[in-house]
């Protein structure tokens, strides 16, 4: 879908309540019911009060706000570039938040930073030195090259998982598993009893997700071109910065979360595109739900897959990625055909 070329229809308040409120119930509804999925019982009485259920709650909120980050972080990036192929993942954000959480431990020893806190700082500087590297190699006097773009995401993304593979070295073998698991995007199980993490995260995304919503007029102008959006008087410089480092900040709580996730930020911002049009202020809203849906429907069916083949719970990261592979080929094959690479 060429991002320029679309008429965008006019978005009444109604319009943008009704489908808060009907997602905001749908997500809420899937967590309800999915808590009380799973092959482990909950037990009799007050379900509230069973580990097991407060377990799958913390584990699903989780997935909620990596889903929702993942999304509107996606959906910002395409509007932002101009480019529906760009997303976290495949511009080695979410890579490079990896290498700054796995070096989080080592920040926590050398200073007064709590461990909790140490691998969202890094992930943040991971995450905002790889959008500038990305964002400084594809650029040409101002203007973004789409091929260059994803050929610079590609190679960040390969020295990213080089450093990755130098710091697990240096791992104790007890701990590999887990780096392991959280390499290809699991969502961890210990959040109902150190939660911190995951309010933050929480926090992060919801600010993160206002900023893009308040700013969605603009990425609308910005879809016309600088030229145009400048003369709507939209600072099209400021507006990249200040979206690079909203960006990055949840890009970088999604990862300190789950790992790097990957297509999430692709497949969600492309469908709801499909469904709704190409007005931001709308699509910010319903892509942060749908991404919050999907990520919880697809890590509850890797650990509904994982119980019936006797193998553990799948890391969710594995459904993404498979399901996401093919989009993103898809979309690119498409776009090589209408001449648009």
């Amino acid at each position: 879908m060429n991002l320029r070329s679309v008429d965008i229809p006019l978005l009444t308040a109604r319009k943008l309540l009704f489908w808060a409120g009907l997602l905001l119930l749908a997500t809420v509804v899937c967590v309800g019911v999915y808590s009380f999925i799973g092959g482990a019982p909950i037990g009799d009485g007050r379900f509230w009060a069973s580990k097991v259920w407060q377990l799958r709650v913390f584990r699903l909120l989780a997935g909620a706000v990596v889903g929702s980050a993942l999304a509107v972080a996606g959906m910002a990036l395409q509007g932002l570039m101009r480019n529906p192929l760009a997303e976290p993942y495949v511009l080695g954000l979410s890579s490079g938040a990896g290498v700054g959480v796995l070096l989080g431990p080592l920040l926590a020893q050398w200073t007064i930073v709590p461990d909790w806190l140490s691998a969202p700082l890094l992930a943040l500087a991971g995450a905002l030195l790889t959008a500038i590297v990305v964002y400084a190699v594809a650029q040409r006097h101002g203007f973004l090259n789409p091929y260059v773009l994803l050929l610079s995401g590609v190679i960040v993304n390969v020295f990213n998982g080089a450093l990755i593979l130098v710091i697990l070295q240096f791992v104790k073998q007890t701990d590999m598993i887990q780096f392991i698991g959280w390499g290809m995007g699991k969502l961890p199980e210990w959040l109902w009893f150190e939660s911190r993490l995951l309010w933050l995260c929480g926090a992060v995304t919801a600010g993160g997700w206002a900023v893009i919503f308040l700013r969605g007029a603009s990425l609308n102008a910005l879809g016309l071109g600088d030229e145009v959006a400048a003369s709507s008087g939209v600072a099209v410089s400021w507006l990249r910065v200040e979206l690079f480092i909203v960006i990055a900040l949840m890009t970088s709580a999604a990862v300190s979360l789950a790992g790097p996730v990957g297509f999430v930020g692709l497949i969600i911002p492309h469908a709801c595109r499909l469904m709704v049009g190409p007005d931001h202020r709308l699509l910010t809203i319903i892509s942060g739900f749908v991404g919050a849906i999907f990520l919880m429907t697809a890590d509850t069916a890797c650990r509904l897959l994982g119980e019936a083949i006797k193998v553990g719970e799948l890391p969710v990261g594995v459904i993404t990625a498979l399901v996401g592979g093919p989009v993103f080929i898809l979309m690119l094959r498409r776009r090589e055909g209408k001449g648009q690479l």
